[in-house]
């Protein structure tokens, strides 16, 4: 007699990943931060909060909570917020996976992954594929918005021959474009793969196929392209300004040759006063 197929019983996971900050610093909450168990020591670092609940914390400003209720995160993240860089009530970035572990299968989908154990190595791969889809969502936000604020300046000077904008705000806008090329090269390692994959072939598997899901390489050169085309668009706009600054210094010289010559032949001052004092 044929036996039935078993249903496989999962231990099941909620993974929700949300962005904080430009940046957390991971040395400091661990050293402030105390009441809980750390399972590890490293970027991304994992945090061990009550039975089955596990919070994972990147330096390049996500946290990642496992099956962690409303009141609990509340709470951890007023605990850490004094580490937190740039940080801010609420950013719109956030992604969420469910996590099935039992049985043999290793599966990934973009809101499922199938694992037949956990480990802190694994929580750690999970989280670190949805640190670096929030992330970089975070920076698509705002390089798409330098785009838009440079497309008014770019259809100005190509319509009217005129940026129409300010001196200062023009300087701001290329401001706001170097800051975000900045922070992206100085956590350019949140582009990287983890270190830990390389010792282990599996978690090398489980982390491309999550990064293949959320298409973190296709981002990322979209991403890098914008940022290049930015950084060309504001090295055009430095030197327009650099040209209007030099045409209005010019002008200025030109003035003050004209004074210059118009004084040469000029009478002496007491002649013009005795000139003028003939008229009161």
């Amino acid at each position: 007699m044929a036996t039935k197929n078993k249903q496989i019983k999962y231990a099941k996971y909620q993974a929700e990943t949300m962005y904080v900050g430009e940046s957390i610093d991971l040395k400091r909450v661990q050293e402030g931060v105390k009441q809980y168990s750390y399972l590890n020591r490293d970027d991304p670092l994992v945090i061990k909060l009550l039975k089955e609940q596990y919070v994972v914390l990147t330096k390049f400003g996500t946290v990642t909570f496992w099956n962690v209720p409303a009141h609990l995160r509340k709470q951890f993240l007023g605990e850490i917020r004094s580490y937190v860089k740039s940080k801010k009530e609420h950013y719109p970035y956030d992604e969420d996976t469910k996590v099935l572990i039992g049985g043999g299968a290793e599966k990934v989908t973009f809101e499922k992954v199938y694992s037949a154990h956990l480990s802190v190595e694994k929580i750690k791969i999970i989280s670190y594929v949805l640190s670096q889809s929030v992330a970089l969502e975070r920076y698509e936000d705002d390089i798409e918005s330098n785009l838009s604020d440079f497309e008014i300046v770019v259809d100005n000077l190509k319509t009217k021959g005129k940026a129409l904008f300010s001196e200062k705000k023009l300087l701001k806008q290329i401001g706001r474009v170097f800051s975000v090329k900045q922070t992206t090269v100085v956590h350019l390692a949140l582009f990287d793969k983890p270190e830990s994959i390389w010792e282990s072939p599996d978690l090398e598997i489980l982390y491309n196929k999550m990064s293949s899901e959320y298409d973190l390489k296709i981002r990322f050169d979209i991403l890098d392209k914008k940022i290049g085309y930015l950084s060309d668009i504001s090295k055009m706009m430095m030197e327009f300004l650099a040209e209007k600054r030099n045409a209005f210094l010019e002008t200025v010289i030109i003035i003050l040759i004209i004074i210059e010559i118009g004084l040469w032949f000029l009478p002496p001052f007491s002649q013009v006063l005795v000139y003028l004092s003939k008229f009161f």
